[in-house]
Formats: structure tokens, C-alpha cells, sequence
């Protein structure tokens, strides 16, 4: 369990590492290339400066973790102009039957047979390799004009950009003005502290007043249609930043963070996500904080940084979603201050005083917005969290094998059509000169082909439609059920403590403490008093006045801690109602479970109509082949 640092009241948001490692490889990826060529092909290009077609084409080919689809290099491989017999020849080559993606460095290979060809030379692996140093440029005209798809970026919406947009800075705090907004900062200085961060906002005000008509609209909140909770909400676009900074093995990964609402656009560091975080789980105790990917020692690779980009874009979007930090000036500032975060933040005073400080005293009203049965509840939730989240990760689990291997599929499609089209090249022409028959199988291969490539592309949209839907649709109601359950976590961790409950034992113990005292010093004067009555000047008791002392700071201490135990009542009191509006949150989020699965039927449908289509326009084609045996004599 890796958690937030330096935040010792263990109120910080935490995540489980293994909930971002679900992700699943291909099912049917093999270690060996199926025994036609046991050489890493990956590497053979490696450390060779290779012309900039090679990396437009793979970057063109929207990779994914590092890969690209098989399908999105036939795409390229289809613009070469090759003969379809020679494109198999070199899928063949470069990636085994069983796989469904390949590598940057498998994707380089493959374009340097394609050269290769173009030049009329053997398309091996051995004359590739002795060529390494000499390697003809490969022409590959309308490369920019591939339809490659919608993106399968995890957001469902975004494409995952290599580019910044036009016209924005590079280098973080440039002097290049912003084309979205002014920067606060002017002049050579920085701008005086901001006030709105001097302490955390209230933004639920209008719930924590005593009117009763607001009581009323908590209250009746849950009566109104759910959906309308969710219209106008931000949304978040995260991208790779197009270059590392640092250097050498001290290299990070920029995100160009895009808010759609604001037209703002930012670029941020992991460190400045993490940073958020803390400062948030600080602030907002008893939210609902959503999880951030977790941290990686050494390099971390492509599929990883693939894996990060989508937890951040899920943990951006789940705080605009929430309708308490979504309006927080730190979550406001983050997505919209122009500069480097690391220099403002030196800048600003940033209070890490927890909400609730500005909230005491609280109206008497508030109580009665608190149903009675809110443990009952909490527990109800608390009991079922664990199971929940185990079975939306196997879930997860399960659609990401179903995604891939719809890809594998789509892939193995795109195979057959290939290997079809060049079995109708090479049977063009029959042995026998007269015979008709075997030229109509010829030309009916070609359709054949055609059709299989057109079912391969549906199922490679339908593969692209479920990670960037279900898939991605499940994460994020995973990611809520693992942010519950951590809130209720931190709700325990800080029980534990029990101030109210320290505060009620020193009163009592300080009580019985006053009791003793008043008693000693009630006995006290009255020896006094006896002492100068019979006249005996030689009273050898305390003072009767020596006990004033002690008794007024005790009084003064028991009053202290009585009114500090009424802030703490308050206090729990005003977490309660934060829990139970944290309760109706995440109640809301489940009226978006129906449309994660009203969608993900609704792509099933479409693609199974769409395949049967293509299907059906088949059928009187592959009827009308020859089949009598006569008409081959």
C-alpha cells in the first residue's frame, strides 16, 4: 500500500499499487516467433540513425504502450505499393501468427524490407543486417493521409498527442505569452501571496447553513434525475509532452494537461500530481480522493508510461466530477497556472489546514441534516467495499483479454485477407488456357479478401471501442470503490486517536483533581478557624488561602478543555455531514453504471449488424463461384 508522504495523522489518500496493474498483455503473445525467426527483431535496428519516416509512420500509427497494432502497419505497408504477396511475405517476417502489436524496433525492421523491396532486394533478415549501415529510404506516399481510427486513449475521448497544441510554449515559464490566458506573473518579481489560498474555501456553504429550505435541498436532492448531476462537467485531457527534460538517466516525463471547459493548457509533472494529492488529502480529509498511478524507481518504460498517462487522465477527471474539489482555487490553479508549478508554488502561501477550520462554530441546524442511521450506513458500505473491488478488477481483468483478443482477431483477419489477395495473384492465370473457371476463383479471392479486410477493420474499431469504453468505464468505478475504501480507511486511522474521548477523561480527572482541592481547602480553613477561636495563635496548618492558586488554574483548565470539547463535538459532527454528502456522491455514481453498460451494448450491436452486413453482401458473391466439376475439365 503506497501512501502520500510526509502526512503523519494518517489522513492521506493511499491506492493499492496492483489496481493500476491490471492490465493485461496479449493472451496470445508468445515469447518466440512461432518458430519462424527466434532473432529479437526489435534490436537489430537499435543505436542506427534512421531516417524521420521511420518515427513519423510508428508515431502516425497511434501507439499504444509502446506498440502499435498489426492492422495499423498493414495500413502503412498498404501505401507502399508493393504486391500483396510481397506485404505478406514481410508481416510474415517481422511478426509471428500469434501476436497482435508490435514495437517500435519490430515497426523499423518492417519498414526497412519495404525499402528493401522497393529496391528489388532479398527480403531476409540476414540481408537486412548486412545492410544496416546502407539502408535505402522507404517511399511510402499518402502516409499522412492513413486513416488510423478514432485514438484508444484511456480517457474515451482524447487522442494521445505527441504534439503540443499550436502556438504553445515548450519550455515551461518561457517568456512566450500564453495563448489561453495572462500569466499572473508580471515584471521580473511574483505577485503577493493570493488570499483565496490563505485557507481551504467553503464551497458547500449553502449546505451547512441552518435555513431550512437548503435542509430541504440536500435532502430532496436525491429525487431529482441523477443525470443532470453529471451535465457540464470539465474535461480533462492529459498528453505526452513531446520531449523529456533533464538529462541523462535523470530524464522526466512533462504532460500537457488540456481543460475544456477553462480553454487552458498547462503542462505538469507526475511530482506536481503527487504534490496535489498530498496538499488535497490534507485539506479534504473525509473526501472522496481519487488515486493516482503509483510511483517507479529506475526507467520506466513505455507501457508504464502508457498505464501512468491513463491514471492520471482518470484521477484529473474524478476530481472535476467531484462537486466539492472540482471547485477548490489549488485543483483551479493547477489546471490553469501557465508556469512551471515547482516556481509557483514558492510563491504562494498554500494552507494545509483541514476544511473544516473555517466551518466552527457550526449552526444548530446541521445536526438534523445527519440521518440517524449514518454508521449503519457507513458500516453497510465498509462491509461491502472489499468484495466490490475485487470483482471490478476482475472484471477489468476480464474485458481487457476481451479487448485484446478482439484485436488478435481483427489482426488475423487482416492475415487471411492478405494472404488470399496474393493467393489470387499468384493463380491468375490456370495451367490449362481455356479454363474460365479457375479465373473467376481467382477474381473471386479478391472479394473474398476485400471482405475479410473489411470484417478485420470492423473488429479493429470494436477492439478500439472497448478499451476506450467498457474498459476504461470500469477502471474509473474501480478507481471510486478504491477511493471509498480508503476513505473509510482514514476515517478509522483517525478514531483512533479519540480527542473527544482524551478531553472527557482530563475534564473528569481534573474534575475529581477541583473536588480534592476545595475539600483539602475547606478542612484547611476551618482548622483556621478553630485554631483563632480558642485563642491558639500557633496554628501550624497551611495557609487557608494557599489553595486559591491551584483551584482558579484548575477551573480555568476544565473551562479550556469544555469548550475545546464543544469545537471537537462540532467538529464531528460537521465530518459526519461530510461523509454522509461523500455517501450521496458516490450513491449518484452509480446511475452512470447503466450507461457503461448501455454502451457497451450498444457498440456490440453496431459492430454485430455491421459484420453481418458484410457478411450477407458476401454471400451471393461465394455462391456464384464455380463448384461443378465439369467446369474444370
Amino acid at each position: 500500500m503506497s501512501t502520500v508522504d510526509d502526512n503523519d495523522d494518517g489522513m492521506t489518500a493511499s491506492f493499492s499499487a496492483s489496481t493500476f496493474e491490471s492490465d493485461v498483455n496479449d493472451p496470445w503473445t508468445s515469447t518466440t516467433r512461432g518458430g519462424l525467426n527466434p532473432i529479437d527483431l526489435s534490436t537489430i535496428l537499435s543505436g542506427m540513425r534512421l531516417p524521420a519516416i521511420y518515427t513519423t509512420a510508428f508515431d502516425l500509427a497511434q501507439p499504444s504502450g509502446g506498440k502499435v497494432t498489426v492492422l495499423a502497419l498493414n495500413k502503412i505497408l498498404a501505401v507502399s505499393g508493393l504486391p500483396p504477396a510481397t506485404v505478406d511475405k514481410i508481416l510474415n517476417i517481422v511478426v509471428a501468427p500469434t501476436r497482435s502489436r508490435i514495437t517500435k524496433g519490430e515497426c523499423s525492421v518492417a519498414l526497412a524490407l519495404v525499402a528493401m523491396a522497393q529496391k528489388n532486394m532479398d527480403l531476409t533478415i540476414e540481408n537486412l543486417t548486412a545492410h544496416r549501415e546502407d539502408l535505402p529510404i522507404p517511399h511510402l506516399p499518402g502516409l499522412q493521409n492513413i486513416d488510423f481510427g478514432s485514438s484508444t486513449d484511456s480517457s474515451g475521448m482524447y487522442a494521445t498527442s505527441s504534439s503540443l497544441p499550436k502556438g504553445h510554449p515548450v519550455n515551461v515559464g518561457s517568456s512566450i505569452s500564453d495563448p489561453w490566458r495572462t500569466s499572473t506573473y508580471k515584471g521580473n518579481g511574483y505577485p503577493p501571496p493570493p488570499s483565496y489560498l490563505a485557507s481551504p474555501p467553503n464551497p458547500s456553504a449553502d449546505l451547512l447553513s441552518g435555513s431550512g429550505s437548503n435542509t430541504d435541498e440536500a435532502s430532496g436532492s436525491n429525487l431529482r434525475d441523477v443525470h443532470l448531476w453529471f451535465l457540464n462537467l470539465d474535461v480533462i485531457r492529459i498528453t505526452f509532452a513531446p520531449e523529456k527534460e533533464g538529462i541523462f538517466l535523470f530524464k522526466h516525463t512533462n504532460y500537457i494537461v488540456e481543460s475544456k471547459s477553462r480553454q487552458t493548457t498547462v503542462i505538469r509533472r507526475y511530482s506536481d500530481f503527487w504534490w496535489l494529492l498530498d496538499i488535497l488529502a490534507k485539506r479534504f480529509p473525509y473526501r472522496i480522493l481519487p488515486n493516482l498511478p503509483p510511483k517507479r524507481l529506475g526507467v520506466a518504460d513505455e507501457v508504464f508510461l502508457e498505464r501512468r498517462l491513463r491514471g492520471l487522465t482518470r484521477f484529473t477527471n474524478a476530481l472535476m466530477r467531484h462537486p466539492v474539489l472540482k471547485n477548490d482555487p489549488l485543483v483551479i490553479s493547477f489546471l490553469t497556472e501557465p508556469v512551471e508549478l515547482a516556481l509557483w508554488r514558492k510563491n504562494v502561501v498554500i494552507s494545509t489546514e483541514d476544511e473544516f477550520t473555517s466551518k466552527l462554530p457550526i449552526p444548530e441546524s446541521l445536526v438534523k441534516q445527519v440521518p440517524m442511521d449514518l454508521e449503519l450506513q457507513l458500516e453497510s458500505i465498509k462491509r461491502r467495499l472489499p468484495a466490490s473491488v475485487e470483482y471490478y478488477r476482475s472484471m477489468v481483468h476480464v474485458m481487457d483479454r476481451v479487448q485484446k483478443r478482439t484485436e488478435a482477431n481483427a489482426g488475423d483477419y487482416m492475415r487471411f485477407s492478405l494472404a488470399l489477395n496474393a493467393l489470387a495473384d499468384c493463380e491468375k492465370h490456370c495451367h490449362v488456357e481455356e479454363c474460365y473457371s479457375c479465373g473467376q476463383l481467382s477474381h473471386g479471392y479478391g472479394k473474398i479478401g476485400s471482405h475479410m479486410g473489411q470484417a478485420s477493420n470492423l473488429l479493429e474499431e470494436q477492439a478500439r471501442a472497448t478499451q476506450r469504453g467498457i474498459v476504461e468505464d470500469l477502471k474509473r468505478h474501480r478507481d471510486l470503490l478504491v477511493s471509498v475504501m480508503e476513505l473509510m480507511q482514514r476515517r478509522e486511522r483517525a478514531r483512533e486517536g479519540g480527542l473527544v474521548e482524551m478531553l472527557k477523561k482530563r475534564i473528569a480527572n481534573q474534575e475529581q483533581k477541583l473536588t480534592h482541592l476545595r475539600t483539602t481547602a475547606a478542612a484547611t480553613a476551618a482548622g483556621a478557624a478553630r485554631a483563632e477561636g480558642a485563642g491558639n495563635g500557633g496554628y501550624g496548618g497551611d495557609e487557608p488561602g494557599i489553595y486559591d492558586t491551584q483551584i482558579e488554574k484548575l477551573v480555568l483548565s476544565i473551562q479550556s478543555d469544555r469548550a475545546e470539547m464543544e469545537l471537537q463535538n462540532q467538529r464531528v459532527i460537521l465530518i459526519n455531514h461530510t461523509l454522509w454528502m461523500e455517501i450521496l456522491f458516490y450513491h449518484k455514481n452509480q446511475a452512470s453504471i447503466a450507461s457503461i453498460y448501455q454502451n457497451f451494448v450498444h457498440e456490440q450491436i453496431k459492430t454485430s449488424q455491421s459484420l453481418s452486413d458484410t457478411w450477407e453482401s458476401l454471400s451471393p458473391i461465394v455462391h456464384d463461384l464455380p463448384m461443378e466439376v465439369n467446369a474444370f475439365n
